[in-house]
C-alpha cells in the first residue's frame, strides 16, 4: 500500500466541503469556489518546505489513442510558461537552493519544489504560473519526445516492468487501472502539440487540482497567495470520471521466454478499493506473508525449501480496486512449486489464522514506515496530498489509530473474503530453452 500517514480532527472532511476552510490539528484544508483544494501544515521548526501541485490526471484518465500522454505532459511542463520562458523557472529554482521535479502515476501526476523557507512564495507563483500558462514550445516537444520513447523502451528492458503491464493488463479487465502508464512508444512519436494542448486544457483545471506546502512557511500569507493566484484559475467543465472497479473474475497466467538467467514472477490477487478499511488489514496480510525475513513465505520458500532466491510481497492501494501480489527471483525449474507453495501458505493463513507476534511486528513495520514518511516536509505533503486524491484526506492523521485497531483475526478474514485460488494472476518470464 501507498506510505503516508498522520494524525486529526474529524472536522477535516467538513472542511472540504465548505468555502473558506478550517483548521484541523496538523493541517489547514480549504476548498476553494473554482473547486481547487490547498492543504497547508506550517512547521517553524524545519528550515525548509516544499510545495507541491497535484492533478487528478494519469493513465487512468487516457483513451487508448492517449497511451503515455500524461507522462509525456508531465515532461513537457516545465518547459517554459508566460511568465518563466524557457529554462527560466529551472534556474530560479536552482539560484535559490531548491530542487524541481514531477511525476506521473496510474491516478495523479505530481509537480513539485522543495525548497529553503524563504523561497516558498516565489515557488507557489512559479507553479501557479507553469499549471496555468504553458507553452509547448514546438522545439521542446520535438525534443522531450525523443527522451520519453528513450524512457519507454529502457523501462521494458527490465523484467519486472514487463511483468507489472501484463499482470495489470489481465488484472484490470474492464476498468482504466488496466492502463500503461509509461504508454506506447508509436502514440509519443506521433501525437501533436493540438492534441497535447487538448488533453492539458481537459484535464489541468481547478476541480482536479490539489496544492500542498508543507514546511516552515507564514501560513496566513500562503493562504492568501494561493488564493490570489491558483484560486482564481477559471472554472470549467469537468472531464468524465474514469471507471476504476473491477469485479472479481477468472484468474490467467502468462508466461514470456526471454533472454533471462533465472525466472521472475508477480502472482496477486484483487482487495479492496481505498474507501474500504480492508485497505489497513490488507497491509497486515500482505505484511506476514512476505515483508521481510520473518515472514512465512521467506522463511518457507527461501530458507527452508530453496526455491525462490528473493521473495516478497505488498497491498497496492489504488483509488479503485486495489491489489495484493507477491514477487520473486528463482531458478526456473522451480516455477510450478513456487506457485504451489505460494497458494499453501495463504490457504494455512485462511485456515490457522496468524499469531499475535505475527500481528505484533507487522503493526510495528507498518508504523514504523509511518513514522518516517514524517521526516521531510515533502513526504509529508505527499502523504497529505495523495490521501485526498484518494477520496479519504482524515486518513493522513488516523493512520496510526486504524492500524493500532487490527486484530489477528483480521489478516484472516481478508484473505478469506478476497482470496480464491481461481482467480489468481500470475505473470513470469522464464529463460528461453528452459
Amino acid at each position: 500500500m501507498k506510505k503516508i500517514k498522520i494524525k486529526i480532527l474529524c472536522m477535516i472532511m467538513l472542511c472540504l466541503i465548505v468555502t473558506g476552510g478550517c483548521i484541523s490539528k496538523g493541517a489547514k484544508i480549504v476548498k476553494y469556489d473554482n473547486g481547487l483544494i490547498s492543504i497547508l501544515r506550517s512547521d517553524k521548526n524545519n528550515l525548509a518546505a516544499s510545495v507541491a501541485v497535484y492533478v487528478r490526471a494519469g493513465a487512468v484518465d487516457e483513451k487508448p489513442n492517449q497511451a503515455g500522454l500524461s507522462h509525456f505532459l508531465e515532461h513537457l511542463m516545465f518547459k517554459g510558461s508566460k511568465n518563466y520562458q524557457g529554462d527560466a523557472l529551472s534556474r530560479k529554482v536552482e539560484n535559490m537552493g531548491g530542487y524541481i521535479n514531477a511525476a506521473t502515476s496510474n491516478e495523479f501526476t505530481m509537480y513539485y519544489i522543495d525548497i529553503q523557507k524563504d523561497g516558498v512564495e516565489e515557488s507557489i507563483k512559479m507553479l501557479a504560473d507553469t499549471m496555468q500558462n504553458p507553452l509547448f514550445p514546438q522545439d521542446e516537444i520535438n525534443r522531450e519526445r525523443k527522451v520519453v520513447i528513450e524512457e519507454i523502451q529502457r523501462y521494458f528492458d527490465r523484467p519486472f516492468a514487463v511483468l507489472h503491464e501484463s499482470f495489470s493488463k489481465n488484472a484490470y479487465e474492464k476498468s482504466a487501472l488496466g492502463n500503461s502508464v509509461i504508454g506506447s512508444e508509436e502514440i509519443i512519436a506521433a501525437v501533436t502539440r493540438d492534441e497535447i494542448f487538448n488533453y492539458y486544457s481537459a484535464h489541468y483545471i481547478p476541480q482536479k487540482m490539489t496544492v500542498v506546502v508543507c514546511g516552515n512557511f507564514d501560513e496566513d500569507k500562503i493562504n492568501a497567495l494561493i488564493g490570489e493566484t491558483f484560486g482564481k484559475f477559471e472554472k470549467k467543465p469537468l472531464p468524465n470520471e474514469p471507471m476504476l472497479l473491477e469485479e472479481a473474475h477468472k484468474g490467467k497466467e502468462f508466461v514470456k521466454k526471454s533472454k533471462v538467467e533465472v525466472g521472475y514472477m508477480i502472482t496477486g490477487f484483487l482487495g479492496a478499493d481505498a474507501s474500504s478499511d480492508d485497505i489497513f488489514t490488507a497491509d497486515i496480510a500482505m505484511h506476514v506473508l512476505g515483508g521481510g525475513k520473518s515472514s512465512r513465505l521467506y522463511r518457507v520458500l527461501k530458507e527452508e525449501k530453496q526455491l525462490v532466491y528473493s521473495i516478497s510481497s505488498s497491498f497496492q492501494m489504488m483509488r479503485g480496486t486495489g491489489y495484493a501480489y507477491i514477487s520473486a527471483v528463482f531458478d526456473a525449474a522451480n516455477y510450478e512449486e513456487i506457485k504451489k507453495e505460494i497458494d499453501s501458505q495463504i490457504q494455512n493463513i485462511i485456515d490457522n489464522g496468524i499469531t499475535r507476534e505475527e500481528l505484533d511486528r507487522a503493526k510495528l513495520s507498518v508504523k514504523t514506515g509511518w513514522s518516517f514518511s514524517f521526516e521531510k516536509p515533502f513526504n509529508i505533503g505527499y502523504v497529505y496530498g495523495s490521501w485526498n486524491l484518494m477520496g479519504r484526506p482524515e486518513i493522513a492523521e488516523k493512520f496510526l489509530f486504524k492500524m493500532s485497531a487490527l486484530k489477528t483475526s483480521d489478516a484472516q478474514e481478508f484473505l478469506k473474503r478476497y482470496y480464491n485460488k481461481d482467480r489468481v494472476i500470475t505473470a513470469a518470464m522464464l529463460p528461453e530453452g528452459k
